[in-house]
């Protein structure tokens, strides 16, 4: 893993819109059915969701539900808790989490191709990262991937979570790689957060002025989307020395 450096000011307090999503969800989505309900709609689609509710989509999402409450209430969550509370013991978690994130990927392995197979792996990736075992989760992630062909809504918040992974590595042209990936899927309704992800991602590793062609891409295709004033300002410093 690469030595880790002080994080450039392009990147310093910026979140995008799609770690916003992906953190409302790794909270959120999976602690009651109607909120699980609600992410399968978002990936899948409103209308398709309907005619799926008696096919394996349907059950994929109950076995998903299932092992997620059960996961909650082990670890001592209450109906409703978006956070886990402190146990007493870490063993005692560690251990709870090292049963759950086999029974996780049981429920990815046995509903793969669904979208709650897919999202299943989501909850394997948050188990690892809290058991410390960072090298372990892109592979989750490109096996999400894998899962999720076909289906650029769930794809493009796949591609972003790998970006994210290469970003808190300082891997930047590799989290810029990823970024660009969900971009260009024109159904991933964040697609322009994650073209400036990209952005910001080849910036940081060194190479401003493919930084510079992305965000005059995105200025063009989205110009009302509403850019951090902290990168509207760097990217308009780096335009002005590109024309010196």
């Amino acid at each position: 893993m690469a030595k880790r450096q002080h994080k450039p000011d392009m990147i310093e307090g910026f979140e995008s819109g799609a770690e916003r999503l992906a953190r409302w969800i790794g909270e959120n989505a999976l602690l009651a059915g109607g909120l699980l309900f609600t992410v399968l709609a978002m990936a899948g689609g409103w209308g398709g969701y309907t005619s799926l509710q008696k096919s394996r989509e349907a059950k994929a999402s109950l076995a998903l539900e299932q092992i997620h409450g059960d996961y909650l209430r082990d670890m001592g969550a209450r109906p409703g808790d978006i956070e886990f509370p402190e146990l007493a013991n870490p063993a005692t978690a560690d251990r709870i989490r090292e049963e759950y994130v086999e029974k996780f990927r049981a429920v990815a392995e046995q509903h793969r191709g669904s979208v709650a197979g897919t999202l299943a792996l989501f909850e394997v990736a948050a188990i690892l990262d809290a058991l410390g075992r960072d090298e372990q989760i892109q592979a989750v992630w490109e096996s999400a991937l894998d899962a999720s062909a076909g289906n650029d809504r769930l794809s493009g918040l796949l591609w972003q979570r790998v970006g994210e992974s290469y970003e808190r590595r300082e891997s930047w042209v590799e989290a810029a790689e990823a970024h660009q990936a969900a971009a260009e899927l024109e159904a991933y309704p964040l697609r322009y957060w994650a073209l400036l992800d990209a952005a910001r991602c080849l910036v940081a590793a060194g190479s401003p002025q493919q930084g510079l062609t992305l965000y005059r891409r995105l200025q063009q295709e989205s110009p009302d989307l509403p850019v951090p004033d902290h990168l509207r300002l760097q990217f308009r410093e780096l335009e002005a020395a590109s024309a010196s």
